[in-house]
């Protein structure tokens, strides 16, 4: 009982809503870290140090209370500290994914997201495909949520890379009729299906993939790109208007400025583009 008092007098000194902000706190932490850790070997590792912790401290606090033995207390407490470098050296490597996990997040995902290296990878696989006239679109997320699209079709959830997009669309594909979604500068889903523009003013050149294009953006803040399967040519789409046959230079440098959200200024600077029927673009 004497156990007791003495703590509630510790935690009445301390404050109980600060004891109580302080204990959820370490809660926290200990769960994000065993959560970063599941589904790895250091998540086994972890649970037997915890067990041996626990049975150590309560060991420990017996030994000590009711038989004295005062030199394992000092033990211990030389121990601790190396056994706390030590658990640092076994659980590095779900330390490091932990660490990659947390900047995944979507908390920080603003923060950290590399907008110029997404850029990038949508410019070079979309030079591949209009080389090879294999035909695409893909729908950009900005601050408005692109979920109610990307929930169409199948959820990937992966890296975003030139291979990769350009696999998605190669004729025969299951996925390769629809929409790829980027969020957060991740795959988000693919062969997703989007609004498709009755904008009479697109003219006969704009098929199913350019409408789907314009259709978005006209419903959305998002940024949509098109392969033309027949032509080749790319088009970036935004706030229902349409960039048409852009070279490589010309779409990183829109895409780039769209999708950093600067399009405020690029639309002063640029005229809205024309567009001139130039015979049927089917998809």
């Amino acid at each position: 009982m004497n156990e007791f008092e003495a703590i509630w007098t510790a935690v009445e000194a301390i404050g109980p809503l600060r004891v109580i902000f302080e204990v959820t706190v370490i809660y926290l932490l200990i769960y994000g870290f065993i959560i970063f850790c599941e589904g790895t070997r250091g998540a086994g590792v972890l649970k037997g140090l915890a067990l041996t912790v626990i049975i150590a401290v309560a060991a420990t606090r017996l030994g000590v209370e009711v038989l004295d033995l005062e030199r394992i207390e000092w033990l211990l407490a030389v121990v601790a500290p190396g056994a706390f470098i030590a658990i640092i050296v076994i659980l590095q490597p779900e330390l490091r994914r932990g660490l990659v996990r947390l900047s995944q997040a979507p908390i920080f995902g603003e923060l950290v997201r590399d907008e110029q290296e997404l850029v990038v990878v949508v410019v070079r696989a979309c030079v591949t495909l209009s080389k090879t006239r294999v035909g695409a679109l893909f729908a950009i997320e900005r601050d408005q949520s692109l979920n109610p699209w990307a929930d169409r079709g199948t959820i990937l959830d992966s890296e975003v890379s030139s291979e990769i997009l350009t696999t998605i669309f190669y004729p025969g594909t299951a996925l390769h009729d629809g929409a790829v979604v980027i969020q957060k500068g991740r795959i988000a889903a693919a062969g997703c299906l989007l609004p498709l523009s009755e904008n009479e003013q697109l003219g006969s050149w704009a098929g199913t993939r350019h409408r789907a294009a314009v259709g978005l953006t006209e419903e959305s803040d998002a940024v949509t790109v098109v392969v033309s399967e027949e032509t080749g040519l790319i088009s970036l789409c935004v706030r229902g208007e349409v960039f048409r046959d852009l070279d490589r230079d010309e779409l990183a440098h829109k895409l780039r400025s769209y999708y950093t959200k600067s399009d405020a200024a690029t639309q002063q600077q640029e005229p809205r583009e024309e567009k001139p029927g130039s015979g049927g673009e089917a998809k």
